[in-house]
Order: structure tokens, then sequence, then C-alpha cells
């Protein structure tokens, strides 16, 4: 079975996203150049498996994987207007119904990857890898719910 092309309108749910989107990035934003201005010139920029520190750098090391993270939340969004291009596995979106859910989870993504941004800052300002945790764990938990209500949708 092949997956169908649908195409994504602009909705008022797909405003609001994108407005929420764009005041997050600003607020992340801002509070990753607040927390860059806070930090000591020399941060940890690679965490171990036990969540321990163990690299060090200058403080402009934290915002390389801020961007590459936000790039792929900026990513998330655009592709929203593609539902048929999210690989979901063992799904084929045969019905709006499906394509509607793959665009809300590809904005849900986004904006966890924009606050999975910020998690990175704060934990190489802090020492610890708790927030970056956090946000994996609420994907992880996120993918499948959706995954799943887009498959019984077919």
């Amino acid at each position: 079975m092949k997956k169908q092309r649908f195409k994504v309108e602009r909705s008022t749910e797909g405003n609001i996203f994108e407005l929420a989107f764009v005041l997050l990035t600003i607020v992340v934003w801002g509070g990753i150049v607040m927390l860059y201005h806070q930090a000591p010139d020399i941060i940890p920029t690679h965490f171990g498996p036990s969540g321990a520190p163990d690299a060090y750098g200058p403080k402009t090391r934290m915002f390389f994987p801020c961007i590459i993270v936000t790039v792929v939340a900026v990513c998330m969004m655009a592709g929203a207007y593609f539902p048929h291009s999210v690989n979901l596995p063992g799904v084929y979106l045969v019905n709006e119904r499906q394509a509607a859910l793959s665009t809300r989870l590809m904005r849900v993504l986004g904006i966890l990857f924009l606050l999975l941004a910020g998690a990175v800052a704060l934990d190489m300002m802090r020492g610890h890898v708790l927030f970056v945790l956090i946000m994996i764990v609420v994907m992880v938990l996120v993918c499948p719910v959706f995954i799943y209500f887009i498959y019984r949708e077919g």
C-alpha cells in the first residue's frame, strides 16, 4: 500500500502552533543568551553514561547543540505541511484524519525539540543532564501515543 499525498491547508490550529513556536523560540533563545552571559568561561560540553560531565570547553560551545536542535525543530514545523513524508513504522496515511494527526505530531515534536534546545543549554550551564533526559522521555512517550492514534484511524 502506498501513502497518499495530502495537502495541508492553513488552519487556526496551525496558526496557533506556529505563533506559539515563534514566541517560544524568542523566549528559549533569550534564555540561552542569558545563560551564556551567566556561564563561567569553561563549561561541561559532554556528559558520560552516568550523567556526569566528562569533557569541558569554552562557553561558546553551548551554542552548537542548541543551534542544531533548533534547526531540527524548524524542520519539524515545516515538515508538518508534508504529512505524507513522515516515516511512521507500518503506517500508511489513507485518510484526512491520519494526515491531520501526523501534522499535529510534527508540530508537537517541533515545539518539544525547541524546548530541548533550552534544556541542553540549561544542563550545560548546571553540569548535569536532568532536563535533557526529561525532554527525551516526554518525546519518547508522545510519539507512540500519536502513532497509535494514527494507526487506529487507518
